[in-house]
Formats: structure tokens, C-alpha cells, sequence
């Protein structure tokens, strides 16, 4: 897996791990388990009939781990606390001659509460016999990253590696242009390798950076494009557009790399498109960061 493919797949999982809740986080999660633990290792466990799912979201037969995934759209500590004494309480009748580690997968980016930390560690010390341990992003990132590149694919699409890039052309562009293009204003006022100082400026990751000198390759045929358009407004509107766009994504407080993330679904749609095409997004977005359209330049950021 080259680097501007790994930097794509570590974009597109964060953005799943953020926007995926509730059944669709825990399916995420089952999807990547039966990959990364097949031949019935892992097995998916859904709600039946009266019975449910007994309070069992997974279960890894060789490690004797038992899964509860909770993925709510805000996880609040009153909540989770009767969710994780509930579900380890019940899973206990039915599951506990089968497992050994009580594991609660949560989607909490920036960790846990205090309060529910510590509810996790109660419950570990009180039974002996069981490890209660909480898997969150970087527990979840490691399993991920530890399948093929083809089920990672598999999983969260093709990424765009560097032949999809160089192969780029006129019409790729155009029809993501065009797609900018007839979007409106959103109603908010107002090959060298990317500059250091800009992307710390920015705090963008590493990864985000990755992307922005994969997309270089072809960011000149962007320029290019705007500049013979038979329309002269065209690309001030693009431009204009993508602006709005970036301060609208910025004022809602999110963080540099989730602004990358959002634009470019805005460019292109979602993340699942053919590599031709995100590698089309990617020049267009390599470009307009150049040209300090979308995120900060140096210089605003030092005044």
C-alpha cells in the first residue's frame, strides 16, 4: 500500500468512525471483524424475535471475547452508564461460560468520561474472572488496518493510488467542476511538496497533507481549465463557492481535518466513488489550497 493510499483509507476511516451511529457504526463494525476474523471466528450476533440479542453484539471464539457496541449520536455519561451495567449484568446468564474479556466498542473520538472510565474499571475489578476493557478509534484503526489492502477496499472503497492520478483528464475535471459549479452559494457571509509551515498552520494531519501532494499531480490541468473556460466568470464562481463553503465548515468549529474531509464530499459526493474520479477531487481541492481559496495562508495566520 503505497502512501497517498494509506493516507486516503486513514481520511475515509475517520470520517466513518464520525458519522456512522447507532446500527450502522455496529455493522461497520461486525463487516471489518468478519473480515479481519473469518471462518466463523468472529460471529455477528443480531436481535431475534422476543429474545433479542441477549446483550451479545459479537463474539470472538478464539480470543473468548464478547463484544457490546454502543454508538449513540451523542454519548451523554448518565446514558452510558445504565447501558454498559445493563448490558454486562444480562450478558452474564447467558454468555459467561464463553467469554473472558467484556469488551464495550464505543465511538467516542476523543475518549470516555471520567465517569464512565471508571464504571469500566469497577466492573473489572469486581469480577475477577473477566477483563472489561473499552475499544474505541485507535483500537478499532489497528484491527482495520490489519486486513488486506483488498478487504480494506472492500470495506471503504477504492482509494486512488498514483496511475489513477496521472491518469486524470479534461473530463474528469469538468464534471466535478460542473457539479461545483451548479451548486449554490451556501448563505454564510462572507509539484514541489506542500509547504511545512501552511499545513502547521492549519494542523492538518499528515495524512490530509498526503493527500494534498497526491492531488498536485494534477492540479495544473485545474488552472488550466479555469483559464480557458469560455466562460470568464466560471471559475470566480467556483472559487467564490468553495470559499463560502470552507467558511461555513470552519465557523461550525470543526477540526482541520474534518473541513478536508467535508470539502471534499462536497466536490465530488461521497467517498465511494471510482478512484478516477476521487483523484480528479483531490486535484481540484490540491489546487485551491495552493492558491489559498480554501484554508489559511501563511501570512493571515501570522497577522
Amino acid at each position: 500500500m503505497d502512501q497517498s493510499t494509506r493516507a486516503f483509507y486513514e481520511v475515509v476511516f475517520e470520517r466513518n468512525f464520525l458519522r456512522k451511529k447507532g446500527d450502522e457504526f455496529q455493522k461497520f463494525f461486525a463487516d471489518m471483524m468478519e473480515r479481519r476474523f473469518p471462518d466463523g471466528d468472529f460471529i455477528r450476533v443480531r436481535p431475534w424475535g422476543k429474545f433479542g440479542d441477549r446483550k451479545n453484539d459479537g463474539y470472538l471464539k478464539s480470543q473468548r471475547k464478547l463484544f457490546q457496541v454502543y454508538a449513540p449520536n451523542e454519548m451523554k455519561q448518565a446514558a452510558a452508564l445504565r447501558k454498559i451495567e445493563e448490558d454486562f449484568t444480562e450478558a452474564l446468564p447467558h454468555w459467561k461460560d464463553y467469554f473472558d474479556e467484556w469488551i464495550f466498542v464505543h465511538n467516542g473520538r476523543e475518549g470516555l468520561s471520567p465517569g464512565i472510565a471508571k464504571k469500566l474499571l469497577d466492573l473489572d475489578r469486581e469480577n475477577v474472572q473477566i477483563s472489561v476493557k473499552p475499544w474505541g478509534f485507535e483500537d478499532i484503526r489497528r484491527v482495520l488496518f490489519k486486513l488486506s489492502e483488498q478487504d480494506i477496499s472492500a470495506l471503504l472503497g477504492p482509494a486512488p493510488s498514483q496511475r489513477d492520478f496521472l491518469k486524470v483528464g479534461f473530463e474528469d475535471l469538468q464534471i466535478v467542476l460542473s457539479t461545483i459549479a451548479r451548486q449554490p452559494i451556501p448563505p454564510m457571509p462572507d509539484m514541489p511538496l506542500v509547504p511545512r509551515d501552511k499545513v502547521e498552520i492549519n494542523k492538518l494531519s499528515e495524512d490530509v497533507e498526503a493527500l494534498i501532494n497526491a492531488g498536485r499531480l494534477k492540479s495544473p490541468l485545474v488552472e488550466k481549465f479555469l483559464k480557458d473556460y469560455p466562460d470568464p466568470e466560471y471559475g470566480d464562481q467556483i472559487v467564490q463557492t468553495f470559499k463560502e463553503r470552507y467558511d461555513e465548515l470552519r465557523n461550525a468549529d470543526l477540526d482541520p481535518d474534518s473541513i478536508f474531509l467535508e470539502l471534499q464530499i462536497f466536490t465530488g459526493g461521497e467517498l465511494t466513488q471510482e478512484p478516477k474520479h476521487q483523484a480528479a477531487v483531490l486535484s481540484v481541492l490540491a489546487y485551491l489550497f495552493d492558491q489559498c481559496d480554501i484554508f489559511e495562508s501563511v501570512g493571515d495566520a501570522q497577522r
